[in-house]
């Protein structure tokens, strides 16, 4: 019994001596792959930076409109008798477009009146005086209108312009001739120009408006809502790094980039942003060179000074 006893001692004792051994080793690879991380370092990636031309632009909302438009309108109260243009059609100087008859002739189409050896029957055509796409009915055939009530728009599409209210502030910093760009809501970017601007201040929202001219000829309806691009100003030889690479604090008010003081080391760098763009980003203090490292993705949470592992 004893015996049997002491056997069962040594065994258990030989298991948990095994089972410590092994849990002091499992400890030591664990620590030891800890160590090895931390030698080696926040995993990072690096960029150079970049010199080169970058111009800082503004985006507005805009709208298209005809300039040219003749307005058809009755000469004389009385009913549509015939409509001879629709809406989308093109109508050329003399095409006839509608004609109104008299409430006299519409209640007695007998009456006629001698003028001249001609016989008026109480129906006045009346026809298009410019060319261009009726783009505005507002009437149709036998309807009642009045005297001088407007009953269609014939507008001319080679007369597209976009109008674009730009708050007065930027207006000094926009060239008056500047070059631009129109982003239509399918997906189609056209060049534009800056044709003229109105000498004149909207009270309320005290903008100024611009009209712009489409480089290419494109067909758009009136009072569609595109985008404009416009340039405020350009800088030479720029120093650029992307926008991953410029960090800042919470409120905004101050900048650094993490930049590589050897193969395993980086250190902050305070800087002073200049022009932005969608991508890119001005440093106009301290100045970079294109050799220096500097890092882009991985570098947010790091302290004044880190350990790191560049990527490749």
């Amino acid at each position: 019994m004893k015996k049997l006893k002491k056997r069962k001692f040594n065994f258990i004792l030989v298991l948990f001596t095994f089972l410590f051994l092994a849990g002091v080793i499992s400890c030591g690879k664990d620590r030891s792959g800890a160590d090895t991380a931390m030698s080696s370092g926040t995993p990072v990636q690096v960029t150079h930076p970049r010199i080169q031309d970058v111009t800082e632009y503004v985006d507005m909302n805009a709208n298209t409109i005809f300039l040219k438009k003749e307005v058809l309108r009755a000469t004389f109260q009385g009913f549509i008798d015939k409509i001879y243009k629709n809406i989308g059609d093109h109508v050329r100087v003399g095409d006839l477009v509608f004609a109104i008859k008299t409430r006299e002739s519409a209640a007695d189409d007998s009456i006629h009146i001698d003028l001249g050896g001609d016989t008026f029957k109480g129906s006045i055509p009346v026809r298009a005086h410019s060319d261009g796409v009726m783009t505005t009915l507002n009437y149709h055939a036998g309807d009642f209108v009045a005297d001088g009530e407007e009953i269609a728009i014939i507008s001319n599409p080679s007369s597209l312009r976009i109008t674009l209210n730009v708050p007065y502030a930027y207006v000094s910093r926009i060239g008056r001739r500047s070059d631009c760009h129109i982003f239509l809501p399918d997906g189609r970017t056209v060049p534009a120009a800056i044709q003229e601007i109105l000498p004149s201040v909207d009270p309320v929202s005290q903008t100024q408006t611009f009209l712009l001219n489409l480089k290419h000829q494109v067909s758009l309806p009136e009072n569609l809502n595109v985008n404009a691009r416009l340039p405020l100003k350009t800088a030479k030889d720029a120093v650029l790094l992307p926008r991953s690479a410029v960090l800042s604090n919470e409120t905004q008010d101050r900048f650094w980039v993490m930049k590589m003081a050897n193969d395993s080391t980086a250190v902050r760098v305070d800087v002073q942003k200049g022009i932005e763009n969608d991508s890119l980003i001005q440093i106009t203090k301290p100045v970079f060179h294109p050799g220096e490292q500097i890092i882009s993705d991985g570098a947010f949470g790091l302290p004044d000074t880190a350990k790191v592992t560049i990527s490749r």
